[in-house]
């Protein structure tokens, strides 16, 4: 009976490890003025493109209020291109592609592909934009176990008062 428990607990031991690697990345933005238009890319944190993901572009005016400008969808690469709009110099561009998103404000006036990161992938909120660190990684783990101890050795104790 307690091996078949064992059995058990150990399936759902591998099935949550195997669930680690599928924890939520970061997601990015470059940009780059050519001419008259701005070129942005959308990638996640392996430098995989945001895959057709919609593009919304937003105006900014000195005050930073924003007003809808374009929408639009990036390609396979996660690239968009869109043209700039006479007397404005501050846009914000948000990519979304099913439950990941990145936003950015971009001065045209600055650098280019500066600009402020203004959000990310919610899922990844919990381990920042950069993903999960080894010691967070290592603490769950250590949870995972720690309550697999637990949960063995109330058994156990039950096993032996039975006898």
């Amino acid at each position: 009976m307690i091996q078949k428990k064992v059995k058990y607990l150990a399936a759902l031991l591998i099935l949550i490890l195997a669930a680690v690697p599928a924890a939520a990345h970061g997601v990015y933005m470059s940009w780059e003025q050519q001419g008259g238009s701005i070129e942005i890319r959308a990638y996640y944190q392996r430098n995989e493109p945001m895959t057709n993901g919609s593009v919304v572009v937003e105006t900014l005016d000195a005050s930073g209020t924003a007003a809808p400008y374009l929408t639009g969808q990036a390609d396979t690469n996660g690239n968009y291109k869109f043209n700039i709009k006479s007397g404005v110099s501050s846009y914000r561009v948000k990519v979304i592609e099913g439950e990941h998103a990145v936003s950015k404000k971009i001065d045209i006036a600055a650098a280019p592909g500066s600009g402020t990161e203004e959000s990310g992938n919610e899922k990844s909120s919990l381990f920042g934009t950069q993903g999960p660190s080894l010691f967070t990684i290592g603490a769950g783990l250590g949870w995972i176990v720690g309550i697999a101890g637990i949960v063995l050795y109330l058994q156990a104790r039950k096993i032996n008062k039975a006898e």
